[in-house]
């Protein structure tokens, strides 16, 4: 699906939305967008948390310094959004932040840790700000709400943490519907030369990531496109990047970030950043572009809507609206100023999976008419609970 075709269709199911005055690459989320990204977070950030994350929030902005400590300031600061300082000295520049990293690494060295602690995993639902020149539409944009984790770990649990941090991401990808493609990135041996870590480090981190596969039954390709700082694991959808999870070599000596090993002797551990689901905005097109706007059920935005057919059955509507609201069913009654038939039309524009009706009949018999796409019944209320929560 075309960029054009992704952004009619955002336009059309009111997802999100764009204006001339605010900026290319920076899209207004409207509500029913704003609520699929929610369902999704609050998703991924309970199952992180259920694997040992511990969630921080870290700031939008910083000075210059805190990418400078890294060393990959003046390499990537035609990318970054930068406001100079009034007394014009570099470090003091104002920096939108265009990725979480440093600050994590700043996180895990609050205290100092020990083998005992190791892994150390942090996670955060950050935004973070690019100055992509190749916009495109909701999948690329310069404002990025990131599903974005590091783990700090020793050596010899390399392996262990990648078929971890991997189940974890086959698990978002699984309850997403996603078919996606595994790539491992690993260095150009014709230029050695120019990569961070010794060729011992590199040669294990490969492995263990062609083990972790292995073992979990995932068909990968590999290619020579690593990054210099260490090889990494790229997750593609429709041959787009989706998420990755990236060993970095060098991060942990740039913060001099250690840990204290079985023999009393300070190491430094092992740096993993790796993202569950990417980019949200990214994955809202990807979304909109393999669903077409009928979402699975569990992330609609609205599940149901309640359409009296006249005044006198508002109050009923409202009574059955409260009844799936405690049941956390996502409902709402449509008390707009148009007839029952447009409210309909309406409602099957929006790909509302389930549609009410309630008229005399309906009212009289506390019953409610359900349609389902083409499957139209009249039901009792609990009938309906139970079937939308054991989607």
């Amino acid at each position: 699906m075309q960029t054009s075709e992704i952004n009619k269709l955002g336009k059309e199911l009111e997802l999100y939305t764009y204006a001339d005055y605010i900026g290319k690459g920076f899209p207004i989320i409207l509500p029913n967008g704003a609520k699929i990204i929610n369902i999704i977070r609050n998703y991924v950030e309970k199952e992180e948390e259920k694997n040992g994350y511990e969630i921080v929030r870290t700031p939008s902005v910083s000075r210059a310094e805190i990418y400078k400590i890294e060393d990959r300031f003046n390499e990537q600061k035609d990318e970054m959004f930068i406001i100079k300082s009034s007394d014009d000295e570099e470090d003091n520049s104002i920096v939108l932040r265009p990725y979480s990293m440093p600050f994590h690494c700043t996180v895990y060295k609050t205290k100092q840790r020990s083998y005992k602690a190791l892994p150390i995993k942090i996670s955060e639902t950050s935004t973070v700000f690019r100055d992509e020149r190749d916009i495109k539409g909701i999948n690329r944009t310069r404002q990025i709400t990131l599903s974005d984790a590091s783990i700090f770990l020793a050596k010899e649990n390399l392996e262990k943490e990648i078929i971890e941090s991997l189940k974890l991401q086959i698990n978002f990808i699984s309850k997403l519907g996603l078919d996606v493609k595994y790539c491992i990135s690993n260095w150009d041996d014709t230029k050695k030369d120019e990569y961070i870590g010794t060729i011992q480090e590199w040669n294990y981190a490969v492995q263990s990531m062609k083990n972790a596969l292995d073992i979990l039954k995932v068909p990968y390709i590999e290619n020579k496109k690593a990054k210099m700082y260490g090889p990494s694991i790229q997750i593609f959808y429709e041959d787009e990047s989706f998420s990755s999870m990236q060993i970095d070599f060098e991060i942990v000596h740039r913060f001099d970030l250690t840990y204290v090993n079985k023999d009393n002797k300070e190491e430094y551990p092992i740096y993993i950043h790796r993202t569950s689901v990417g980019s949200y905005e990214n994955l809202l097109g990807i979304l909109i572009e393999k669903y077409k706007g009928e979402f699975p059920l569990w992330i609609a935005p609205t599940q149901v809507v309640i359409i009296p057919e006249g005044d006198e059955y508002e109050d009923y509507a409202k009574e059955i609206e409260e009844i799936l609201l405690k049941y956390g069913i996502r409902a709402k009654v449509d008390l707009s100023d148009t007839n029952k038939q447009n409210k309909e039309y309406k409602a099957i524009d929006l790909k509302i999976p389930y549609i009410v009706t309630i008229g005399k009949r309906e009212y009289n018999n506390k019953k409610i008419k359900v349609r389902k796409k083409e499957n139209i019944k009249i039901i009792q209320v609990d009938e309906l609970i139970r079937e939308v929560l054991d989607c």
